[in-house]
């Protein structure tokens, strides 16, 4: 099961700065009440914690004390300043205040190294966006938890044939003792600064005197080690306490899904329905909780199979197609497939109107946003293709694709390797319980192109998403930039299809997304139903490993 830390009494994105005056003065004050408390402490709104996760073995992410930590604040603006914070600061445990780009793992490794001196860590943002690349991810993302392992297709196993996240440094999967804050807003950090340059800078390198300013970080979870302790805490403090306490929240949400046509949702299928599936996931993440704008990883998908989804509803005959078309949008991708896990284990039970047997076809978003070049690279599996079966579907699934793509110039549908493994994708999930025809579409033939992977800087900046300086925010609004155009080309691409894939003949070229769907973040015309999306598995390969 996949849990997040609980917490307790404390705001888990609290954050305070206050000038230490002295001890002596805060302890008499006391009696004063708020008074004398607001002119010391200065609240930090605009903040985001890294939490603690845990999975069946382990615990990663951070949390503060009970009654959270403090220092006294140290500016880091250089790799060189790191050492008054590790060695030679006479004031330890220091508060350090971390500029965006020194936010990588060498840093971050030298500051877990001495956490007897470090209290905690407020991270800014580094503006414009920090190195060429950065990911907190995994190098080998959702590793054991989709269709290869050591006892099927291992040659393609734990990313030896290709490391997808090249760039991940896996900074998001380790565990600190201390806690980590991303300050969001400018002005507050320069409020920080500011202090420290009031109060703690000393002259010549010299020791600074007292007052000293500090920081105090709130981030207590009661989770701890794997899982399965949480688990047991949880129910003890359930059964046995008078005010039971929550100590960890499972990792849950919904999935997203609609029919084309619609369907009885009270039972299943007939066994000879077909039904082809469109897909891709919802969610992104990175190393602090709920920043996660996932623009190249996430939204770029599902806002393309979204205008996918209104350009064929509009074909004429869509309500006479011999198969109908799912279209799912999965949450919780990130975290060892989740939402198609949960979908999969559904369909197997009985529990899901579609059952794997009506599978006829499935065809995946994975990046799309054609960031660097106008090329779609279609990814299959070769260990289903070893069925011959199978590997016709699949070739007929690659030429619809291809035919699909010749009346829309702008896109190039490239064929791989069939000896290449799938990229991580839901795919896998439903490969991993039965042999179906599958592609996933994506902007990359081998590592992928997202330098910001599953960070805080996947942002629509990274897309190529922009305005001309001469125009209004409200002028914004409606200007369809040249990004919001290359998805509702691929969404054409998806929705021809599709189309024909459901068995469609007349219409195919006429159907054509809109890029003014795509623009506004694409609203669905499909009604929707929704179910929750399942927690029962681990949701990070062994830490270990």
């Amino acid at each position: 099961m996949a849990t997040a830390g609980g917490h307790s009494g404390v705001d888990l994105g609290s954050l305070t700065l206050f000038r230490l005056l002295s001890f002596s003065v805060l302890l008499p004050g006391l009696c004063k009440g708020n008074s004398v408390e607001r002119k010391i402490y200065i609240p930090l709104n605009k903040t985001a914690p890294c939490v603690r996760l845990l999975n069946a073995t382990h615990q990663i992410g951070c949390q503060s004390s009970i009654s959270g930590d403090t220092g006294v604040i140290h500016v880091v603006e250089k790799e060189e300043d790191l050492q008054w914070v590790l060695t030679d600061g006479p004031n330890p445990p220091y508060m350090v205040l971390l500029e965006g780009k020194l936010f990588t793992r060498d840093v971050m490794e030298k500051l877990k190294g001495r956490t007897s001196r470090i209290a905690g860590l407020a991270v800014t943002l580094a503006k414009p966006s920090p190195t060429p690349d950065f990911s907190p991810s995994v190098q080998c993302p959702n590793d054991g938890f989709g269709i290869y392992s050591n006892s099927y297709g291992s040659e393609f196993a734990h990313c030896k044939e290709v490391l997808w996240n090249s760039l991940g440094n896996g900074l998001a999967y380790e565990d600190f003792s201390f806690p980590i804050f991303l300050l969001e807003d400018e002005n507050e950090t320069k409020v920080i600064k500011q202090c420290y340059q009031d109060h703690n800078l000393g002259q010549n390198g010299s020791a600074p005197t007292f007052p000293l300013c500090a920081m105090q970080l709130f981030s207590h979870m009661h989770a701890v080690i794997s899982t399965a302790t949480c688990m047991r805490r949880s129910f003890i403090q359930s059964t046995f306490s008078i005010n039971p306490e929550i100590v960890c929240d499972p990792l849950s949400d919904y999935n997203v899904w609609s029919m084309l046509k619609p369907i009885n949702t009270s039972g299943a299928l007939d066994p000879d329905d077909r039904v082809v599936v469109a897909a891709t996931r919802l969610d992104s993440r990175s190393f602090f909780w709920n920043v996660a704008p996932g623009a190249e990883s996430a939204v770029a998908s599902f806002v393309t199979q979204l205008a996918a989804a209104e350009a064929l509803q509009k074909a004429p005959d869509v309500t006479i197609l011999p198969r109908n078309v799912m279209f799912v949008f999965f949450q919780g991708e990130t975290f060892d497939y989740i939402g198609s896990s949960r979908m999969v284990y559904d369909m197997e039970k009985g529990k899901f109107p579609v059952h794997l047997e009506n599978i006829d076809s499935f065809v995946e978003l994975g990046q799309v946003a054609l960031r660097t070049s106008a090329e779609l690279w279609m990814h299959t599996d070769p260990m289903s293709q070893k069925n011959e079966s199978v590997r016709n579907q699949v070739e007929d699934l690659l030429t619809t694709l291809e035919k699909s793509g010749t009346g829309v110039p702008d896109i190039i549908l490239r064929r791989l390797n069939q000896s290449q493994a799938l990229p991580p994708s839901s795919l896998q999930r439903f490969l991993r319980a039965r042999n179906i025809s599958g592609v996933v579409l994506a902007d990359h033939s081998h590592s992928f192109h997202n330098h910001y992977y599953q960070s805080i800087y996947d942002t629509a900046e990274n897309i190529n998403v922009s305005y001309p300086d001469w125009q209004s925010p409200e002028e914004d609004l409606n200007f369809v930039t040249d990004t919001a155009k290359a998805l509702a080309n691929v969404a054409t691409v998806l929705a021809r299809a599709l189309y024909e894939l459901a068995g469609g003949t007349n219409f195919g070229d006429t159907i054509q997304a809109d890029p003014q769907t795509v623009r506004a973040n694409g609203p669905p015309l499909l009604s929707v139903s929704v179910y929750t999306a399942g927690h029962t598995y681990p949701y990070v390969p062994c830490l270990a490993s």
